[in-house]
């Protein structure tokens, strides 16, 4: 009887062998498949992108405009991550965001946008004046329509890249007077309409006698109250305007004498010094 145990007992033992070394590889096989399962279905993060795509990402903090403020990488590349996607699957069109203005529907985006990751970092290439068109109408249309040296180039001529404003006298004009400057130019030439020259009340003599020297020594050299005042406080608004007398002194003498000297200038020689 007790051999009998004994013997049962080994039989049972070596059963439980059997089942245990039979099982281990299946649990073992069955471990590593779970846990990859587990793994290719985690979400990606935003946060998992700098760890492949670190200079990418620099890209985007420093120059990223709305791309960064407003968008994660994922709200573009959407769909999974290659090898399991294709590449080209996870690059989107522009147009996913950019739509309902006439600028986003221009082809070939990145002619100018060159890096998506830095929008705003725009390169010319060739004429681009259509382009510029969409987003600066007001511009082009006065460059259009007021002939001039400016509407026969490109927007491209002197903006050499988005948001450049370049200065009249580095590249194509000289100066009027020793000294002056780009902000001098532009508070008489609007650059989009250089011609004619139009101006404020604020403009000094100084800078019309660039072109106007003789005139201006002449005024100033008088001692009536027109040697005290501006060029423009006569010549208002638009280069080239030459005012009336009556503008400022109605009709100064008696009906008789104006009636024998119909021009102010029959006895007042010069405007810019009466006394000559």
């Amino acid at each position: 009887m007790r051999r009998l145990f004994v013997l049962a007992a080994a039989v049972f033992m070596a059963m439980g062998l059997v089942a245990f070394w039979g099982s281990t590889p299946r649990a073992a096989e069955q471990a590593p498949k779970a846990k990859v399962a587990k793994k290719a279905v985690a979400v990606l993060q935003n946060s998992d992108c700098v760890k492949c795509h670190p200079a990418i990402v620099g890209q985007i903090q420093a120059a990223g405009g709305k791309h960064k403020t407003e968008v994660a990488c994922l709200d573009c590349h959407e769909g999974g991550h290659p090898p399991a996607t294709a590449k080209g699957a996870i690059i989107p069109k522009c147009s996913k965001c950019h739509e309902g203005k006439s600028h986003f529907r221009l082809p070939r985006c990145l002619r100018c946008h060159q890096n998506p990751h830095q929008p705003l970092k725009i390169v010319f290439k060739g004429k681009v004046k259509a382009a510029c068109k969409t987003c600066h109408l007001k511009e082009v249309q006065e460059v259009n329509q007021h002939p001039s040296a400016h509407s026969k180039v490109d927007c491209s001529f002197c903006h050499v890249k988005h948001g450049f404003i370049p200065n009249c006298l580095t590249k194509c004009h000289k100066p009027h007077r020793k000294g002056q400057t780009f902000k001098d130019c532009v508070s008489c030439h609007k650059v989009h309409q250089p011609l004619p020259a139009t101006y404020g009340d604020k403009i000094a003599n100084k800078q019309c006698g660039a072109c106007h020297g003789k005139i201006v020594k002449l005024l100033e050299s008088g001692s009536t109250k027109h040697a005290k005042l501006h060029c423009v406080f006569c010549h208002q608004g638009t280069h080239g305007m030459i005012p009336k007398c009556q503008d400022c002194h109605g009709t100064p003498h008696p009906a008789a004498m104006m009636s024998k000297f119909k021009k102010c200038l029959n006895c007042h020689v010069n405007p810019h010094n009466l006394t000559t």
